[in-house]
């Protein structure tokens, strides 16, 4: 919409400057053809005044000439002629035609020279002569009985397309200037409105999250309870009756499982306050390497560790980052087939301390890349959804960020930032 409205309004603005153009053009084309017009007009009248018998005589005097000349000069002429009603030439101050020949500029200019022989003065359209644009105007000469006896016709260059480059350099600088605020305006607006949705999207995401949590941790306290009396009573009948039945093991073990799930909803539903410190990162790699390392090698997964020289100290609750390196090392484990590779490096990003973990695994489709934070989304059968979710709570508790790229396949690269200690 933002770009729809830019373009529509630089579209208006595009054409209300050209024919804003347009219009000065003609102003100026009219204004020029309306003062040779005068001008030939004048000239008529002042030759009808005491040399139009000159001119019925054929004879042009010295008179008529200086006249002509100084008309030419005054207004900046380009030539002046006097022409019979037939067309002949009279008298042609640019040498172009000698008196009594027959000047074919007239078949150019038809209408003005039709008009004149009627009585009216009238001007030419533009017309190019070489690389100049010209204009020419027709007034007739009467004899003293009120008859056409002759044509003054005058021509002269378009001087006013200088004006026009002006005002065209003019408008074109406006026009520049308005296309850039135009694009600034729209960016600043386009951001603020990103913004304002991303803060919208925030807000609803909290908000369904509070809810979610408030829902989660009822119904997980609620199954708990029940959970550990159904472990309790299998452990003592088991032993009640000194039974080696494998049942009274399933029974525990898929209560530890339930425990498990409803531990990960009640990290997620839990409101956090962290109890942040100056941690080494290191110190909290090792210890999610030392809990991982029975499904590594049950998997034949190579688990490295690279880190700078001297440790890099973050400012984290370290229960909570081991918590989040965890889930995102466990998804890794699930992701590597077996015989693959996870690496874990560390990098000092200033204001963040990152920690990343980089496995060779199936990837993310692109498609679900923005989802696998959301909660309950996964594509796991086995899986609650929970885990990037929980690592994305405690990030966003440490004022840090999440940052995950993939690629179908080839591996998926998680990147945990924390602020620095120091």
């Amino acid at each position: 919409m933002i770009a729809a409205f830019m373009v529509a309004f630089l579209v208006f603005l595009i054409v209300t400057t050209v024919l804003l153009y347009r219009r000065a053009e003609q102003h100026l084309d009219n204004e020029m053809g309306n003062r040779l017009k005068e001008v030939a007009s004048g000239l008529a009248r002042t030759i009808e005044v005491g040399l139009a018998d000159s001119l019925v005589a054929g004879a042009v005097g010295d008179e008529l000439l200086i006249l002509l000349f100084e008309a030419s000069l005054e207004s900046e002429l380009s030539n002046v002629v006097i022409l019979t009603p037939g067309g002949q030439t009279i008298v042609d101050l640019g040498g172009f035609f000698d008196p009594g020949e027959p000047n074919p500029f007239i078949d150019l200019d038809y209408s003005a020279v039709a008009l004149a022989r009627s009585g009216i003065a009238a001007y030419t359209n533009l017309y190019k002569s070489g690389d100049i644009y010209m204009k020419s105007a027709y007034a007739p000469v009467r004899s003293s009985a009120a008859e056409v006896i002759g044509i003054v016709g005058i021509e002269a260059g378009a001087g006013y397309f200088d004006d026009l480059r002006e005002l065209s350099s003019l408008i074109g600088f406006i026009l520049g200037a308005c296309v850039v605020a135009v694009s600034v305006l729209g960016l600043l607006f386009y951001r603020q409105s990103a913004a304002l949705d991303r803060a919208q999207e925030a807000a609803i995401r909290r908000e369904n999250l509070a809810t979610m949590g408030r829902m989660v941790a009822n119904i997980a306290h609620d199954i708990r309870n029940p959970l550990s009396i159904i472990k309790t009573s299998a452990q003592r009948l088991r032993r009640k009756y000194d039974s080696d039945d494998e049942v009274f093991a399933f029974i525990s073990e898929e209560v530890d499982e339930l425990n498990r799930i409803l531990t990960s909803y009640l990290d997620f539903a839990g409101a956090h306050q962290p109890t942040i410190g100056p941690h080494p990162a290191s110190r909290i790699i090792n210890r999610c390497m030392l809990v991982i390392e029975p499904e590594s090698q049950a998997g034949n997964i190579e688990v490295t560790h690279r880190h700078p020289d001297g440790d890099v100290r973050v400012a984290v609750d370290e229960k909570r980052a081991q918590q989040a390196l965890m889930n995102v090392l466990m998804n890794a484990v699930q992701a590597v087939e077996n015989g693959g590779s996870i690496e874990i490096y560390v990098e000092r990003r200033p204001p963040f301390g990152v920690i990343g973990v980089r496995d060779h695994g199936r990837g993310i489709a692109p498609g679900d890349l923005g989802e696998v934070t959301r909660p309950f989304y996964t594509n796991r059968a086995d899986g609650s959804g929970l885990g990037l979710s929980i690592v994305q709570t405690i990030v966003d508790e440490h004022g840090g960020k999440l940052d995950i790229e993939s690629r179908p396949e080839e591996g998926t690269t998680v990147e945990l930032s924390f602020p620095l200690a120091e």
